[in-house]
């Protein structure tokens, strides 16, 4: 178990420095980036439970909002909040399906965004027009990417879910 925490703890940081790095801003497509933190937020969830997504997901979104100009918890709690939901359903949702990955990611960037979008009300930052703008493309590219990165974690965590399905 503590080599997954150590490839969650390397693939957030790797994924945090993809992100704010303005070097990877080659991944923007129509002024979008994908919200690769938020792809191994939801694998973890989905993979190992609603606790464990829960804890990245607070972990990595006071990460993201450090490093952020952002009000502090207006990452963390839509990425826990959905770490948690994910984590819940995840068991029973049948894996390894291209298309139940793409739906899921999907539907949870667009709840991210709607979570973000009232946030930023609450912090009085609010852009209505992020909805089409920003939320849905984001939401597109992050569920196009999940499934090869899905693939890929599948690789880095397959001795801890062999151990998870063996009990």
């Amino acid at each position: 178990m503590i080599y997954s925490y150590i490839y969650t703890a390397i693939l957030v940081i790797v994924s945090l420095v993809i992100q704010s790095h303005s070097s990877f801003d080659v991944l923007r497509i129509a002024g979008v980036k994908p919200d690769l933190l938020f792809i191994v937020i939801i694998y973890v969830s989905y993979m190992f439970g609603s606790f464990y997504g829960e804890i990245t997901g607070f972990l990595s979104g006071i990460l993201h909002d450090s490093l952020s100009n952002s009000p502090l918890g207006l990452m963390t709690f839509p990425k826990m909040a959905l770490g948690f939901i994910v984590g819940m359903f995840g068991r029973t949702v049948i894996k390894n399906n291209i298309l139940t990955i793409l739906l899921l990611l999907f539907t949870a960037s667009i709840v991210k965004g709607i979570f973000m979008l009232f946030l930023c009300y609450v912090f009085h930052q609010s852009l209505a027009s992020s909805v089409p703008g920003v939320i849905l493309p984001e939401a597109f590219y992050n569920a196009i990417l999940a499934p090869p990165l899905f693939y890929i974690f599948d690789k880095i965590y397959q001795k801890e879910i062999e151990r998870e399905s063996s009990h």
